[in-house]
């Protein structure tokens, strides 16, 4: 017959020899070793005594009181497994409480005890998700990820407007989760018009994911959001999304007045499978524009000829910073010997930023074409070109 009391009060041990190495406090006892913690929680949740409950309980009210997330995990988990789906009301409230930890273990329980009783568990997620308390919203609208079947998505649409942002951006990661769904991808649309930042960028970011084709169209008023974060999250989505629609988008963008975002845009174009935006781009008459492709065909000059053969022109371009732009996109190339001379034909240019992108890109495409031009530019009457040419020589 098991030992119940013996196998908790070795549980109950190595929670406290955890917390104290948390909290740097006194030892009061060994350590448990993991052969026995392992043993002694296969004994309790393989022993079905119900008559440790209530001191189950009291044990996690008292380690949820002194902090302990160790101690609450592993009582949790042992309450599950003897009370089973009778344990969700406790280990909801437990979660509740702000630890300072990730609460992955705890929020995996509760995901075994939900899909045990979905019934049950999808009132009790209700419960919590309409509740007066921010903490128990947020657990609420959290916990509803584990539930199977449809999403009460007119709940998770009127939590977007939540003044808690933790409130806020649960319910923006179930929605994302239900994207596919007409009535989670209308509110999610709607949400583009929340005056919460963070709350624009998940729509953002969901609607992409749902790979819609009307999705570009929908994104496109939020290529005008006042927030760089969200013009930054919509040129990612557009990369992704592609399309003639996305491809306009991401030339304005790449023209954006926030340096992110015209570099999420740069990057987006890179991605798209036609690269005849990207070309055009590069022979755009805004120096922008040019700039902006510039970096952005470094990812495609080793595969894509006419990529290679625009960068060439884009490194004799009449204004200084496209120069130094089609410099730095040749760090990522393979093909180091076709763009070492080329890279050293700059190697004079009357502009200092490009003479300091050709001391760090020539010196990684070939060294030894770069040791000359690095000697000759540690008397170069601009200092950061001596300081970039004194470090690589150093190197």
């Amino acid at each position: 017959m098991t030992d119940t009391r013996a196998a908790l009060a070795t549980v109950l041990r190595h929670a406290a020899a955890e917390f104290a190495e948390l909290t740097n406090g006194p030892l009061d006892a060994d350590p448990v070793e993991a052969g026995a913690l392992a043993a002694a929680l296969d004994a309790l949740a393989g022993s079905g005594d119900t008559s440790l409950v209530p001191e189950l309980h009291a044990h996690l009210a008292r380690f949820l009181d002194e902090g302990n997330p160790a101690g609450r995990d592993l009582i949790a988990s042992v309450l599950a497994a003897i009370a089973g789906p009778d344990a969700l009301p406790a280990l909801l409230e437990a979660a509740t409480h702000d630890l300072c930890d990730s609460q992955v273990d705890l929020d995996n329980t509760i995901a075994e005890l939900l899909r045990a009783d979905p019934s049950r568990g999808r009132r009790l997620v209700t419960e919590y998700a309409t509740d007066g308390t921010v903490e128990r919203r947020r657990v609420g609208l959290h916990a509803f990820g584990h539930l199977p079947g449809p999403k009460d998505i007119d709940l998770l649409a009127a939590a977007l407007h939540e003044t808690d942002r933790s409130v806020r951006l649960s319910a923006a990661g179930q929605l994302d989760l239900a994207v596919r769904h007409d009535a989670a991808y209308a509110a999610l649309v709607e949400a583009l018009r929340s005056p919460f930042e963070e709350t624009r960028a998940a729509a953002v970011e969901s609607l992409r994911r749902s790979g819609r084709p009307g999705a570009v169209t929908d994104l496109t008023p939020a290529a005008d959001d006042p927030s760089p974060q969200v013009r930054a999250a919509v040129a990612n989505a557009l990369g992704r999304l592609g399309g003639a629609a996305a491809v306009t988008l991401l030339r304005r963008l790449a023209d954006d007045t926030e340096r992110s975002v015209r570099e999420h845009a740069r990057a987006a174009l890179a991605r798209l499978d036609d690269l005849d935006p990207l070309l055009a781009l590069a022979a755009d008459p805004s120096p922008g524009n040019r700039l902006s492709a510039a970096k952005a065909l470094g990812a495609a000059v080793d595969a894509d000829p006419l990529a290679a053969r625009r960068l060439a022109e884009l490194l004799r371009d009449d204004v200084a910073t496209v120069r130094a732009e089609a410099v730095s996109a040749l760090f990522a190339t393979r093909d180091r010997g076709r763009w070492a001379p080329l890279v050293l034909g700059l190697a004079d240019d009357p502009d200092p930023v490009v003479r300091q992108r050709v001391a760090v890109i020539l010196s990684h495409l070939d060294r030894v074409a770069a040791g000359p031009v690095l000697r000759r530019y540690m008397s170069d009457n601009d200092p950061t070109v001596r300081w970039v040419a004194s470090t690589r020589l150093a190197q």
